[in-house]
């Protein structure tokens, strides 16, 4: 055999294997990405749970959200209860902003990140009203998001919103 036909030969075959190298390592990659994406879901479903499994033994909590949400029963609701709305509130602005973050990187399919924008555009009266701190560009996307034809505000927005323009804020009382 001359030297290069072995050359030509050695190299087409290290080069088949190079092929066959990347189309399992692309094989490898999806696999890995599905299960990191189902472990991410994973986790946001018990972390969902784990905070209503806490909230539901407690009565004065469920009451209040009941009223809230619920009922628009803001009258009823006391300063000290806002403030624990707030922090209530704080962290459904964590759960919908992770949503977010992820959907930006490419990480959450369209149906989760669409419930979750919603439900911040929904909010965001909420949120200002009680000042809890919602990142600019997060917010400027809940806005687009609230201004887009499709969108269907829910009581709590539409309600909240008509009571929010005779009552101050807890932080304000």
């Amino acid at each position: 055999m001359k030297t290069n036909t072995f050359i030509t030969l050695s190299t087409a075959t290290a080069n088949v294997g190079v092929l066959v190298g990347l189309v399992f390592l692309i094989f490898e990659l999806r696999q890995t990405s599905t299960i990191a994406l189902s472990q991410m879901t994973q986790q946001r479903a018990l972390s969902y749970i784990d905070q209503n499994v806490a909230y539901a033994p407690d009565q004065e909590f469920s009451e209040l959200m009941a009223r809230v949400y619920k009922q628009h029963d803001f009258d009823s609701v006391t300063k000290n209860e806002w403030f624990q709305i707030a922090r209530h509130e704080s962290i459904e602005r964590t759960r919908a902003r992770d949503i977010w973050f992820q959907y930006n990187k490419g990480l959450i399919d369209d149906g989760i990140y669409l419930l979750y924008i919603n439900s911040a555009a929904n909010r965001l009266p909420l949120w200002e009203w009680l000042e809890v701190f919602v990142p600019e560009d997060f917010k400027a996307d809940a806005i687009v998001r609230s201004e887009e034809k499709d969108f269907q505000a829910g009581a709590i927005r539409t309600k909240f919103i008509e009571w929010s323009k005779d009552n101050k804020s807890p932080y304000e009382i």
